[in-house]
């Protein structure tokens, strides 16, 4: 399997560590900067092991896309950034609005090609690639009266909010595409699903991961409630934390040690020649303790009432768009 290339230091939580450059490591993967890894006198404080300059990775060219505007600046946003601000060769020049103000204005502090705007329209009168970041609820205020013209593309992050509506909203006929990007942008990871296709934008998220196009808005809806499943995650390893925390485990032993068990989870998956159900299978001993809990929690009743809570996200997701 591929060494995890983590992008974050997670003693400091702020030294960004790109793929192509300097970062210690353990050999669980654990990752922290060149000054903590000092600080830490080169050993690792979560398994002791030896901290060891870590391998650095030659990150993809950017794509020359044209300077990028980006309205709205949450996590999204921020990770949009980071990817495009994080990879080999000149990044593009990156117009952030006002709308997150504090993220934005961090930013601009840490890479020279990113400036934060007096307001909306003047992100679009600078801008190429139009980034709509800002939350479905949202897009009245932060759209109103938007003029988008000339050669430009936009690309709406905004669920459930269809391309028929957002060329009403915007009234205008250049390019919209939609595009689903996950926080792993940030380290150019994360495959974005799109529709439709544009080879601007697929080009844009062929460098943060890789762009999926699909045939038609019915599709890109279901990528979109699949999405929706991603914090059901957390909160499922929070319940075990919380449980084995009850049963008299400190808490932070527990929190380390599901964290590690599911990073194992995660690299598996990154073995494209078994399915899912044969991954399943092969952690599994008949009659063993893992088919038990999958076989009286993770039942058909269970699995039912997944599917249905995906079918009602889905039809109002289509009845939105």
């Amino acid at each position: 399997m591929a060494l995890e290339m983590r992008t974050r230091c997670e003693r400091c939580e702020t030294a960004p560590l790109p793929p192509d450059g300097p970062a210690r490591v353990c050999s669980y993967e654990c990752t922290f900067c060149e000054a903590c890894g000092a600080a830490l006198g080169q050993v690792c404080p979560n398994c002791g092991g030896e901290l060891v300059p870590r391998p650095r990775r030659a990150a993809p060219a950017p794509v020359p896309t044209g300077r990028v505007g980006i309205i709205g600046v949450g996590e999204i946003g921020r990770a949009l950034v980071d990817g495009l601000c994080g990879g080999a060769g000149r990044p593009p020049e990156i117009l952030l609005s006002p709308r997150g103000a504090d993220t934005a204005a961090e930013l601009a502090r840490r890479y020279p090609n990113v400036r934060v705007c007096a307001g909306n329209q003047d992100v679009v009168d600078g801008s190429d690639v139009v980034i709509l970041a800002v939350r479905p609820q949202d897009r009245a205020e932060a759209l109103a009266g938007l003029r988008v013209g000339g050669d430009r593309v936009v690309v709406s992050l905004m669920a459930g909010v269809g391309i028929d509506e957002l060329r009403r909203t915007l009234r205008t006929d250049v390019p919209l595409v939609r595009a689903i990007p996950l926080p792993a942008v940030r380290a150019r990871r994360s495959v974005t699903v799109t529709y439709p296709a544009h080879p601007v934008v697929d080009a844009l998220f062929d460098g943060l991961g890789g762009a999926l196009p699909v045939a038609d808005e019915a599709r890109f809806g279901v990528f979109s409630a699949l999405t929706a499943t991603l914090t059901s995650h957390y909160w499922y390893l929070a319940t075990l934390t919380a449980w084995a925390a009850r049963q008299g485990v400190p808490a932070e032993t527990a929190d380390r040690y599901v964290r590690g068990l599911f990073q194992g989870v995660a690299r598996s998956l990154g073995d494209g020649t078994r399915s899912l159900r044969r991954l399943a299978g092969d952690h599994e001993t008949p009659n063993g303790s893992n088919e038990r809990i999958r076989t009286t929690w993770f039942d058909a009743a269970n699995a039912e009432s997944l599917t249905g809570a995906l079918d009602a996200l889905l039809a109002d997701l289509r009845r939105s768009g």
